[in-house]
């Protein structure tokens, strides 16, 4: 990393911070682009002009959640700093909450995807092993149901639950709703 004028320059692969680390700023991508892995590597997000990055820890008070590594383009960006974030939470006390929720959600969102990733690494080996094994160890093959079978409980996909206009039986998209929101 290199500073130049009022930006900060990232050559390709060069680690931008670590998950653990401290949070002390955030960047605006100007040019380039940035990869975010969690802490075990599971590629998470991409990254790139006027985007910005490392808000959430700095919002959430926090020690980084993610890895953050420039990506082969190299990536140039502004630092953001603390005050920033805190002066506009000060100001509006409802958009501070929107973007501290937000954070929450991404967090969550992160930690599932990245629990999901290493299970499904976990289930690759799995499969290989009981192929190279002519489908005949019957441990790996019940590891395999048993693992599935915990993953279908924990990724529930109810369409019940997720509420849209369009998906509902008998429901106007009349905008009936909006009343409620002032």
């Amino acid at each position: 990393m290199f500073e130049r004028d009022k930006y900060i320059i990232w050559e390709a692969g060069e680690v931008i911070y670590r998950a653990g680390d401290p949070s002390n700023e955030a960047f605006l991508i100007m040019e380039g682009s940035v990869q975010i892995f969690t802490s075990e590597g599971l590629l998470l997000n991409r990254i790139g002009t006027n985007e910005i990055l490392g808000e959430t820890s700095l919002l959430l008070n926090v020690s980084r959640t993610v890895t953050a590594i420039a990506a082969s383009t190299g990536a140039k960006a502004t630092r953001i700093p603390r005050q920033y974030f805190e002066d506009i939470a000060a100001r509006d006390r409802v958009t501070g909450a929107l973007i501290r929720k937000s954070q929450y959600r991404l967090i969550d969102s992160n930690t599932q995807s990245n629990m999901l990733g290493t299970e499904i690494e976990r289930l690759s080996v799995l499969v290989e092993n009981a192929i190279n094994n002519g489908f005949s160890d019957n441990t790996a093959i019940d590891e395999l149901r048993t693992t599935i079978a915990r993953l279908r409980k924990q990724v529930v996909f109810d369409k019940h639950h997720a509420y849209h206009p369009s998906t509902m039986e008998g429901s106007r998209d009349d905008g009936e709703n909006a009343d409620n929101f002032g």
